[in-house]
């Protein structure tokens, strides 16, 4: 179903102010039309805002197998990243890239690999992957990413494998 801009917006508005009533919508929207790849997509937005990670990861599994595209499984990504499995995350994070490695730089992915390297000691990768970082690049911090430049975030990423390595990879 096309939406329009005015739709949308409100949708998102609605998102922002009260996620609850939003899943509800997207709901409505999947039983209408179950095969809509999209409103599967757009529910898991509103699962995320509640930290029901675990419906955000059934819709974002409903929505790839309708349709894949690189944004669900960067998503998909995002959600196995918020309920601790760094490694399922990276798998998705390759699909993503496997998919649209000319928007990988984009989609700030190299940034989320070397997150989930660094959260699974994997130093050498988390490196690889700041190293893939654009020179200008600069990062709010999102999902727990690093904030900063490039080179605050390859510092902050070599922090985080310190504290991980004194833990004893814990």
């Amino acid at each position: 179903m096309k939406r329009t801009i005015t739709e949308i917006t409100y949708e998102q508005q609605i998102l922002r102010t009260d996620p609850q009533r939003y899943v509800e919508m997207m709901s409505a929207r999947i039983a209408q039309d179950p095969g809509d790849a999209s409103a599967y997509f757009s529910r898991h937005l509103g699962w995320d805002r509640l930290k029901r990670f675990d419906l955000a990861l059934a819709d974002l599994n409903q929505t790839i197998a309708l349709e894949e595209s690189p944004i669900r499984y960067l998503s998909r990504g995002h959600v196995w990243c918020c309920l601790g499995d760094h490694a399922e995350a990276l798998r998705d994070f390759d699909r993503a890239e496997a998919l649209a490695p000319e928007k990988w730089l984009d989609y700030w992915g190299p940034l989320f690999q070397a997150n989930s390297h660094a959260c699974l000691g994997n130093a050498r990768e988390a490196l690889a992957a700041c190293a893939r970082l654009r020179e200008d690049f600069w990062s709010p911090g999102l999902y727990g990413t690093p904030v900063g430049s490039k080179q605050e975030i390859i510092a902050e990423i070599r922090r985080r494998l310190a504290r991980r390595n004194r833990r004893g990879g814990a």
